[in-house]
């Protein structure tokens, strides 16, 4: 007979035109084996007649429940009927449950009412297998095949007469296990190892009366994570309930697996445990809703305390006893059928008709439940309440408009094709006496926790950590699905935890995570304390497959589409989680655009797929509350059944969304966990040749973008690598091949001609290009001549950002005279500059496509996938190139190139440097003899190269010896930023070996190149970076003739850098430099006036990752300046930006400048507790977490607070957290500001300890002295903030009594604030030494009377709006010492 599969779903897949193979896919399903065995006699006749019965009746059960009928064929043991459950298309997440009960009427339906049928037997199975097409071309069918179809064919087989099934099938349907009987193994013919096989004994009214008990029971040793905020607000309504009572609802919504079981035991527990409450809870199933009155009869028979009786006298016994004097005896009979009691029927009952009895019925329960309530409060706990019947429904708003009853549902969201609730459901959960709930997903801390708790450990592999988030979705039952999985296949190993050692110089201690603890993890085992979780050698996680649970989950969404939505969501998978609209048009199987767009619309409106150009377009306003989760709590109106849409509506929403959908080029998925289950239902084969497509298509993409100049991310790494490459020649043409925009070339010759005023010889001597090709292309894109640029007034028509006084240009100059040789120069640098944010502010206007930045969206959409394309097709070689790109494109675009050292890992990132050189072939030296040697064999090729000044030397056939040089000098470039920053006195040496090498490494690069196409580009680049560099080591070192030397080198050696892609980017960068060295060495006009400047580049060239770097330091100078009014204006773009790109260190420089506001000015820009929440929601990031100098700032900053405020329990944390990174930060200048601040926690405590724990104050005084020496000699790198520490020597001093040295450290503070230009310092010293020595009157300490409400400071405001917070400061208050005995002996207690 011909297979009745779904044809309905395979006959719109091939009227949609997919072809044959894709109708082929690996997807769990649940199979049903009938087979009819007949009497002897039964004839021809007989046979037909029964087996066409047995097919109407069976289609008739099975088909609402989204089963098909595959095959029915006949032979020599009689007729089988192979029945599918979750075929394409059919998918339901209970098909299970559907199955079983499905088969139980299929046995009771063929044993009884078939002619002449004499055994029936059914065998049930669940699992994967294979649904396509097989045979010939000519003969093929649709059907199944798979080691669950022979299961489920042999039991059927060997167990005759039953409804058997195998283990998962009994675990999946999730129902009791008194619906199951566990049956003797039986040796099966062509089957190993079958597992437990089970008889289904059916659902039956008498199996399911009173047994809907909660599922999940509350645990102390298991305790509810991430749910706090829910479980308070029930406490909250139910306080206002017993106040009020008047009945209210409320309703927990969530997905599958959201945790509603646990939470409704857990509201459970908190009702019983609120006093003069009755809690009756039970849980409902999918069967419960065709039952009628199920619900009620059975709350009823928990409230009266029958449901654990198991006869008819011990129920009715306790019925007697609990309604007696409640309601008349005579109408005690009516509660015999709702409860299985033996009344005897009353005289005026039996007058009664059914309707009647039925209304008085629900008198009585309504009677008892109003008495009961009169003596305390009732709460109803009705788990998966979208399963109440509709009778029950009535019964209960019946209730709830006259008893004031308390109740608390959980239910699921009902998806697009599923069963609307009843008119009477519809309005309960509508009311305004319901509080709609909508639960969220769990964050990855609480995921991370649960992991954690499930295992019985207090710590997982990161890497586990990630699989889990990643693969979770913050769903906790998929998190115990995931981790269950991994069980099952040995993948988890576990470990005694040993105490904690230091470990930095191992890669591995970067990524491994310490002790997590839940907050819980007091309720633990002790034995359970002390392990942890690791994942075993040689296991790859994203090579595990989805657990079966999941799959399923995922597919009965799936197969909700429509055949076209089903086939763009599988293609979509193959791309990945995110994936352009171009890329999969190009993948589709003949599809128009305009298709592709109404299915995406359609997708997008069901939530399957989200627009990722809508979420970053997002305005700044709508994030201000990412710190805190607060509850979802909606006011729902939901739509019953029967109630219809406005058609007119639904089409323009429709159209709407297609426009929407057409104008997104990356769009991604709603639930990963979707595309990983679409992704696995594809073939080997037919995967393998849709990611070959996807990378024959990205590869022309594979580049920087082309405002960047185009080419590798690390440059020339094609040619380091082409012996692995065969076939990587074509994207060398493809990337000469793009051409530069007009604007750019525009602007090269607009600056050629006006820099010739300011470096006639520079010019002279990159004079290449002809005048009349100059001005050919001027005249395209200005128009005729006389649209000229104003030569004297042009700085009016710049952006309203840059706010310049006219005293930036006469700023002082050092003391030190020599430091300003370069004043010229770096005056003609700020007006180059001004030029070229002139031009290409112009160009703009004129040129609507000016092309910007797009590496960021290039690697995440091409490179990252294409890596991932090429390990799926097998090609190991180009997945390792494009990973390395990647990887150098993130790197990049972030600009953070060192993890370890970020980390406080400073002698591992050197050991990884060295390594990195020796693999480069250049070897380091590792003494400081050697370092000495290398040092003239460097200086003397150095000179060479300086001789030789040639700028256009192209030699061919060098592309891998460049390849080589660049990965050279960019490790070499790390190396002496790490030594740099190391205190030790030989370091110094050594950073001057690495940064003279990476000079050399650049010029030799020049002299290698021949890349005639990009001209100055890539060697100009190099060596500009390498001679700033340079500078910069040699200005840390106190070099000074070479800093100023190699500083004007790489300025003038910036007048060849054309206004176009990489070389307008160095430009921004030097920019920076400068800016940065400014910043240290305390000349803070030059380095406001170069930050503006900067960050006008980083606008322009949509580079927000090095603007947050640019505004930070721009910030700090303005503020140090005291320019509060320009310092507020950059802190509130410095949050825009933040927070427009969810950037968290961002954020955390944002909050960082906040608390100094609030700290040393006197003013705020954000509440304290704003910042304190963000410091505490973040504290686990794992970005911030690398940044130490960053959260040692946070950290001090907040123990600062707590210091003055005298808030000491909460300064011990904070205080910890900063001395615990104290020692892995370096000497930079933001680990300086943040050493500073410490330095200030620890003289506040010793003030404490003076005066209240004298014997505590001599070790005090000794750690504080020591790292105020050690502050000292790192200011050396950073002397803008010399004044604060000889500030803090001062306050030292003069606590420890010695006045004459407390005032030489003032006087040093004052000239070296004067020296340096810290205006901020200066204004504190001056209050300071008023109120230490000079002051004729007591002073207010207005800082402490004002804080914590200090005046708000909003974008606008001037300083005479403000009003007197110039008075806002700290005083740094002197303690009475003990004149006979001021430091006894300390003990070593702690604080």
């Amino acid at each position: 007979m011909p297979a009745q599969l779904g044809a309905a779903c395979r006959d719109q897949k091939i009227d949609d035109n997919q072809p044959l193979e894709y109708l082929s896919e690996l997807r769990p399903v649940t199979i049903v084996f009938v087979n009819l065995q007949f009497d002897e006699s039964a004839n021809t006749h007989h046979l037909c007649k029964a087996i066409q019965d047995a097919n109407t009746h069976i289609t008739g059960i099975i088909h609402p429940l989204s089963g098909k009928i595959n095959k029915v064929f006949m032979f020599d043991k009689g007729c089988t009927l192979l029945c599918i459950f979750g075929l394409p298309g059919d998918k339901q997440s209970d098909e299970s449950t559907n199955a079983l009960d499905s088969a139980n009427k299929i046995h009771s339906f063929c044993s009884t009412s078939l002619m002449k049928v004499r055994i029936v037997s059914i065998g049930v199975t669940s699992g994967p297998v294979f649904c396509g097409v097989v045979g010939h071309r000519v003969r093929h069918e649709y059907t199944v095949i798979g080691r669950k179809v022979n299961l489920a064919a042999r039991m059927m087989m060997y167990y005759p007469g039953l409804v058997t099934c195998d283990a998962v099938t009994c675990v999946k349907s999730k129902l009791p296990s008194y619906f199951f009987e566990e049956l003797p193994l039986i040796e099966m013919k062509g089957v190993l190892n079958p597992g437990t096989v089970y008889k289904f004994l059916g659902v039956t009214e008498k199996t399911m009366i009173y047994k809907a008990y909660l599922s999940r029971e509350r645990s102390e040793y298991y305790p509810l994570l991430g749910r706090k905020k829910e479980t308070d607000l029930f406490e909250s309504l139910l306080n206002n309930f017993k106040d009020a009572k008047k009945s209210h609802v409320i309703i927990y919504e969530g997905l599958m697996g959201y945790g509603k079981s646990q939470l409704m035991a857990e509201i459970s527990f908190l009702g019983h445990d609120a006093g003069h409450s009755r809690v009756v809870a039970m849980e409902l199933t999918k069967i419960n809703v065709w039952q009628n009155f199920f619900v009620i009869r059975t709350l009823m028979a928990m409230f009266l305390g029958i449901d654990i009786c198991r006869t008819y006298d011990a129920r009715q016994y306790i019925l007697v006893t609990k309604i007696r004097g409640v309601i008349k005896e005579e109408y005690f009979c009516l509660l015999n059928s709702l409860f299985h009691v033996k009344f005897p029927t009353s005289e005026e009952v039996s007058k009664m008709n059914n309707d009647k009895k039925n209304e008085e019925m629900e008198k009585i329960l309504v009677k008892i439940l109003e008495n009961a309530v009169a003596k305390e409060v009732l709460i109803f706990v009705i788990d998966e309440a979208q399963f109440i019947d509709p009778a029950s429904w009535d019964f209960l708003e019946n209730l709830l408009n006259n008893l004031g009853l308390f109740v608390v549902m959980s239910l699921s969201p009902v998806n697009r094709k599923g069963r609307l609730p009843c008119s009477t459901a519809a309005r309960v959960m509508s009311s305004q006496a319901t509080t709609y709930i909508q639960l969220r997903e769990l964050t990855p801390s609480v995921i991370i926790q649960k992991a954690c708790q499930d295992l019985g450990v207090v710590s997982i592999a990161r890497e586990l950590e990630t699989f889990l988030i990643q693969r979770s979705h913050g769903n906790p039952f998929y998190c115990e699905e995931l981790l269950r999985n991994l069980h099952l296949n040995n993948v988890l190993q576990f470990h005694f935890l040993e105490e904690d050692e230091e470990r930095e110089d191992e890669w591995d201690s970067l990524f491994t995570t310490t002790a997590l603890k839940a907050q819980s993890s007091q309720t633990l085992q002790s034995e359970a304390e002390s392990y942890i979780c690791t994942i075993k050698q040689n296991v790859k996680l994203h090579n595990i497959m989805l657990p079966p649970t999941l799959k399923g989950i995922a597919l009965a969404e799936l197969d909700n589409m429509n055949p076209s939505e089903q086939m763009v969501v599988k293609c979509a998978a193959v791309i990945g989680v995110t994936f352009t609209t171009e890329l999969l048009l190009y993948i589709l199987p003949e599809w128009t655009k305009m298709k592709m767009n109404q299915t995406l619309a359609a997708l997008v409106e069901s939530h399957i797929f989200k627009c990722f150009s809508e979420r970053k377009e997002l305005d700044a306003s709508q994030i201000q509350d990412q710190f805190s989760r607060e509850l979802c709590i909606a006011s729902k109106v939901v739509k019953s059944i029967g109630q219809g849409s406005d058609l007119g509506l639904v089409v323009a929403n429709r159209l709407k969304q297609e426009e929407t959908v057409m104008q997104c080029k990356v769009m991604g998925f709603c639930t990963p966990l979707l595309q990983e289950a679409a992704y696995e239902l594809w073939l080997k084969s037919q995967k393998r040749a849709l990611h070959l497509k996807c990378a024959s298509y990205l590869e022309w993409q594979a580049h920087r973008c082309k405002c960047c100049g185009g080419g590798d991310f690390i440059a020339f790494h094609r040619y380091a690598v082409e012996s692995m490459l065969h076939n990587t020649d074509s994207q060398n043409i493809r990337t000469e091949n793009i051409k530069e925009e007009a604007l750019n070339e525009a602007a090269l010759i607009l600056v050629s001609e006006t820099l010739k005023k300011l470096e006639p010889t520079d010019q002279e001597a990159c004079s290449s290009l002809s005048f009349n090709i100059k001005q050919s292309a001027l005249g395209q894109l200005l128009g005729s001549s006389d649209d000229t640029i104003p030569s004297g007034n042009w700085k009016e028509n710049k952006m309203s950002r840059r706010i310049l006084c006219k005293d930036e240009t006469d700023w002082r100059p050092f003391t030190l005279q020599d430091s300003f040789r370069a004043e010229d120069t770096e005056m003609e640098f700020l007006a180059r500059m001004d030029e070229i944010i002139l031009l290409t502010e112009m160009g703009k206007k004129r040129i609507k496509n000016m092309s910007s930045c797009d590496c960021e969206e290039i690697v995440e959409s091409v490179i990252v996938p294409l890596s991932q394309h090429c390990v799926a097709v097998g090609n190991t070689a180009r997945a390792f190139y494009y990973l390395l790109e990647s990887a150098s494109g993130y790197v990049t675009l972030s600009n953070n190139y060192m993890v370890s050292y970020n980390m406080g890992q400073i002698n591992l990132a050197k050991k990884l440097m060295k390594k990195a050189l020796r693999l480069l072939k250049r070897s380091f030296p590792i003494t400081v003899v050697g370092a000495f040697f290398m040092s003239m064999v460097e200086t003397s090729k150095h000179l060479s190269h300086q001789k030789k000044q040639t700028f256009w030397q192209m030699p061919s056939g060098r592309e891998k010896k460049l390849a080589i040089l660049y990965q050279q000098g960019h490790c070499l470039s790390l190396l002496w930023q790490l030594f740099s920053m190391d205190l030790a006195r030989s370091s110094k040496r050594f950073s001057r070996l690495a940064a003279l090498m990476s000079v050399n490494c650049a010029e030799e690069s020049q002299d290698e190149s021949q890349d005639v196409h990009k001209g100055l580009a890539p060697e100009y680049t190099k060596i500009i970076s390498s001679y700033m560099e340079f500078s910069l080591c040699c200005q840390l070192m106190g070099y000074q003739h070479e800093w100023m030397k190699y500083e004007l080198m790489a300025i003038k050696r910036s007048t060849h850098l054309r206004v176009v892609g990489e070389e307008l980017l160095i430009t921004a960068k030097l920019a920076l430099s400068l800016a940065y060295m400014k910043l240290c060495l305390g000349n803070l006009p030059l380095a406001v006036q170069l930050g503006y400047r900067a960050h006008e580049l980083c606008v322009q060239l949509k580079k927000p990752k090095l603007d947050y770097i640019v505004l930070n330091d721009l910030f700090s100078a303005l503020f140090l300046s005291t320019r509060y009014q320009d310092s507020v204006h950059v802190l509130s773009w410095l949050e825009e930006l933040s927070l427009r790109d969810e950037n968290v260190i961002g954020q955390a420089c944002f909050v960082s400048g906040c608390l100094d506001l609030m700290l040393y000015a006197g003013f705020a820009f954000k509440s304290f507790k704003y910042c304190l929440d963000f410091v505490f929601t973040n504290q686990t990031n794992c970005i911030l977490m690398s940044q130490n100098s960053i959260m040692l700032g946070l950290y001090s900053s907040l123990a600062i607070w707590c210091a003055r405020l005298q808030n000491w329990n909460d300064f011990i944390e904070v205080f910890e957290q900063a001395r615990r990174l104290l020692r892995r930060t370096s000497a930079s200048l933001y680990a300086n500001h943040g050493f500073c601040k410490f330095v200030e926690c620890e003289a506040l405590l010793l003030r404490k300890y003076i005066e209240e724990k004298p014997d505590k104050a001599c070790e005090m005084r000794n750690k504080i002295t020591k790292n105020l020496e050690q502050a000292t000699t790192q200011c050396s790198t950073s002397p803008v903030y010399y004044s604060r520490v000889y500030h803090m020597k001062a306050y030292v001093q003069l606590m420890l009594g010695h006045d004459e040295y407390s005032q030489s450290f003032l006087e040093k503070a004052f000239q070296d604030s004067e020296m340096y230009g810290n205006h901020l310092e200066r204004s504190w010293l001056e209050i300071t030494k008023e109120w230490w020595f000079t002051g004729k009157s007591p002073m207010e300490d207005c800082w402490l009377k004002t804080a914590p409400d200090f005046p708000m400071w909003k974008v606008g405001m001037t300083e005479q709006d403000m009003g007197t917070f110039h008075k806002n400061k700290y005083l740094l208050k002197v303690p009475e010492l003990d004149i006979n005995n001021p430091f006894p002996e300390s003990r070593s207690d702690e604080f």
